[in-house]
């Protein structure tokens, strides 16, 4: 059901200026050359904003109509799309960032689990962990049908959203190696329209020890 959701939307809803965490990652994070891979890239806005600031993306989607047009549309040698669940992927190698844009409440919690494993597993000494996601201090929290046996995950406006306990996360990632340096809470980072809700940004670098 969210995977056809998801293809209805980007059949009629295309941007080609890249996010506010986009632009934010390339100029506080990224280094010219820099390997990246993007968990659900939509409709690649983010992943082709990094590949023409030379850095090397690869763009994960679920949604194989999506992803057959960008590989269409763009050929850049420094930008891959491939279809697939970004909670399951395999070895694709190592990067130096992990960038998550408004996915990691878009899966259950168990997939949130996977993420954090691979990304520990598939990131170079120092690589970053780079997310923005709803948390529970969004204003939708708690609107629309509660999903059973999934804590903070409501069906609302046709589809599946769980709002990320940060507080819960930051341990989780914690507890894999990696180092918190930042975390915030806080409108003004996706302001959409007339609204301006709160969303949670984690930066998290891999333990070097």
């Amino acid at each position: 059901m969210e995977k056809e959701y998801w293809e209805n939307y980007y059949k009629s809803h295309f941007s080609a200026e890249p996010s506010l965490f986009a632009q934010f990652v390339c100029k506080n994070y990224l280094k010219d050359g820099d390997t990246l891979i993007e968990f659900g890239s939509g409709n690649g806005r983010d992943s082709l904003f990094f590949a023409q600031n030379n850095i090397y993306s690869i763009a994960i989607d679920q949604c194989e109509n999506e992803i057959a047009f960008l590989r269409e549309k763009y050929d850049l040698p420094n930008l891959k799309f491939k279809c697939a669940d970004f909670t399951q992927l395999g070895d694709l190698g190592f990067f130096d960032h992990v960038y998550s844009r408004f996915t990691l409440h878009s899966v259950k919690e168990k997939g949130e689990d996977n993420v954090i494993v691979w990304a520990y597993d598939h990131l170079k000494k120092g690589g970053k962990l780079l997310i923005e996601a709803r948390s529970k201090k969004n204003e939708l929290y708690g609107m629309g049908d509660p999903v059973p046996w999934e804590p903070d995950a409501y069906i609302y406006d046709n589809h599946f959203r769980r709002f990320v306990d940060a507080d819960k996360l930051r341990e989780k990632l914690k507890k894999a190696g990696f180092e918190i340096i930042l975390a915030e809470e806080k409108p003004g980072f996706a302001p959409f329209g007339d609204s301006d809700y709160v969303f949670m940004r984690i930066v998290a670098s891999k333990n070097i020890l």
